[in-house]
């Protein structure tokens, strides 16, 4: 895979100017796909850059499977004279731009395939850009993105439409633990899937401790408990950032929080970030660093599962 990888500054800036609406207006990722076309050069280049039907939360975003399907056959019609592959792309917000356990999860879904390519961006125009080959060789090759003319440029009125219109951010109504029924030993449950006022079951990493099957860092970040606590450690660095939240009751929120999940029996538990780590930079660290299940690091479960993967530096 020795070629070069372009994009174009009006491709790019759609892209971000995406990723800018959806945080502005919901504090959350967003994904879409595009095409990677061959040029004359042998060169590949990213263009049409759309959304499609999702929902999206912080740390995730789930694309619509009938949207996707329906987005296949359109764009295979309409580019289907050049020699191109699917491009999925989503955006790390404030965060820095890296392969998680998720995103990794969402380029395998590719493997049938011959080739396949995929895009992280960043709030602050930061890419990171992966070619895939799956046959006759397995192989993958990171690299960033080239983009001409790179400046930064406001969102477009038709973009945060498209953004509110195509975009579903779950509604969390959140229900304390002290107001379940202390009588109903079924609501206590440590994998009620109702517990905090909606679908918070362990998911798939519930379902591989109780069949002591896989290890939990096969799933664990694409389960209910995670998501929670991703989104809760991205909002508590956000109020601190902004100043409406100081360190001292950050530090309090941590132990009540760390408290109900140890009531949960959920196995999470969220380690305080220190004061000297107060910094302009925190806002792009990956939250899952102060996410700890069954006392190990989320971080180090993860990375024993995305170090196996063939990269070509």
């Amino acid at each position: 895979m020795d070629t070069g990888y372009y994009i174009s500054k009006k491709d790019y800036d759609k892209i971000i100017s995406y990723a800018t609406a959806a945080y502005e207006s919901m504090k959350a990722e967003i994904g879409g796909m595009s095409i990677c076309y061959q040029d004359e050069d042998g060169d590949w280049v990213v263009t049409d850059p759309v959304i499609l039907k999702q929902k999206v939360t912080g740390g995730t975003c789930d694309l619509d499977q009938e949207a996707l399907a329906d987005y296949y056959c359109r764009a295979a019609k309409k580019h289907g004279k050049k020699n191109f592959r699917f491009c999925w792309w989503h955006s790390h917000h404030t965060m820095g731009v890296f392969w998680s356990a998720t995103d990794i999860k969402g380029i395998n879904e590719y493997s049938d395939g011959d080739l396949s390519f995929a895009l992280v961006v960043n709030l602050k125009r930061e890419n990171k850009f992966r070619a895939s080959m799956w046959k006759p060789v397995v192989m993958h090759e990171d690299t960033t993105l080239e983009i001409l003319e790179n400046k930064g440029s406001s969102v477009p009125k038709k973009i945060l439409e498209e953004v509110e219109e195509l975009c579903e951010k779950p509604a969390y109504n959140y229900t304390s633990w002290k107001d379940k029924k202390k009588d109903d030993k079924s609501q206590t449950n440590m994998w009620d899937d109702d517990i905090y006022g909606y679908n918070y079951g362990y998911g798939i990493y519930a379902e591989n401790r109780i069949n002591h099957g896989l290890e939990p860092s096969d799933a664990l970040r694409s389960g209910q408990f995670f998501n929670y606590c991703y989104n809760q450690i991205a909002d508590w660095i956000d109020e601190m950032a902004q100043g409406t939240l100081t360190y001292s009751a950050y530090v309090k929120e941590v132990e009540k929080s760390n408290k109900e999940l140890e009531k949960m029996k959920s196995g999470y538990s969220f380690v305080t970030i220190g004061q000297n780590e107060l910094s302009e930079e925190l806002e792009w660290q990956d939250p899952a660093m102060w996410i700890r299940i069954d006392n190990q690091s989320v971080v180090d479960l993860t990375r024993e599962k995305t170090n196996g993967v063939g990269i070509k530096q």
